[in-house]
């Protein structure tokens, strides 16, 4: 009888490791949202479209998928990024050298790609001015108001109207088009470009700016934001007309 007891704890020990085994292969191979499939984009029009409409699913590895996390966060060149804003900047990416650091970089990216999109979703569906304020007066019932508010279910009606060019005319210029390339070779990548996106939400109007990196024929976004169109860093809409943003655009 004891030698009966001992078989069964001997088998049941086995079965319990083969099963955390497979449970930790299964942890270990699961993919985080910025190492989800990758997704080649042929322009940046394709990449914009695909990040919004991952934006109205509220689907955050389509988002991910769209934007250039594994490329500028694996080939991130401190020297030239040193070189280009005349200083080490110990608080951005790291040197992508070290694989250690080059996956950091990639988190870095993906938490602030994703706080654009947060920031986007709030600017359209609070009420609240989202200007990067960290803390300010609210007592419960406006809480309680914001959180029925940023319901992100409510972003599925967003609709692309167009797609622009930040600005033909410097965009155009020879030393912009210099700097932009400088830009480029920060992340190992062939070109960069930026772009003004008009679209609509329920009877609104608002535009957000882009910037975007192509690696090869691939193009991906690098960050919510267009300097040159002076889009908000922060990645908050900003409410216009199809009339005010076609002036913007030619003029």
């Amino acid at each position: 009888m004891q030698k009966k007891l001992i078989s069964i704890l001997i088998v049941s020990l086995i079965l319990f490791a083969v099963s955390c085994s497979k449970t930790d292969t299964k942890g270990t191979n699961s993919q985080s949202p910025s190492q989800a499939t990758d997704v080649a984009f042929k322009t940046p029009e394709e990449a914009i479209t695909s990040y919004l409409d991952g934006v109205a699913r509220n689907d955050i590895s389509k988002i991910l998928q769209a934007c250039a996390i594994n490329e500028m966060g694996g080939n991130f060149k401190f020297d030239l990024y040193t070189a280009r804003v005349g200083g080490m900047n110990l608080q951005y990416l790291s040197p992508s050298e070290y694989q250690f650091y080059a996956e950091m970089n990639k988190t870095l990216l993906s938490s602030q790609i994703l706080n654009q999109v947060k920031n986007l979703s709030y600017g359209l569906l609070s009420g609240e001015k989202v200007d990067g304020s960290p803390i300010f007066p609210a007592d419960a019932d406006r809480a309680n108001r914001f959180v029925k508010d940023v319901d992100p279910g409510k972003l599925s009606k967003l609709e692309i109207k167009k797609i622009s060019l930040s600005n033909k005319t410097v965009m155009n210029d020879a030393k912009y088009m210099e700097n932009a390339a400088k830009y480029a070779r920060i992340f190992g990548a062939d070109e960069s470009t930026e772009r003004l996106v008009l679209f609509s939400l329920e009877d609104n109007y608002y535009y957000i700016g882009f910037t975007l990196l192509r690696f090869g024929g691939n193009w991906k976004i690098s960050s919510q934001n267009s300097p040159l169109g002076n889009t908000d860093p922060l990645g908050t809409p900003k409410k216009t007309t199809a009339e005010d943003f076609e002036s913007m655009i030619n003029h």
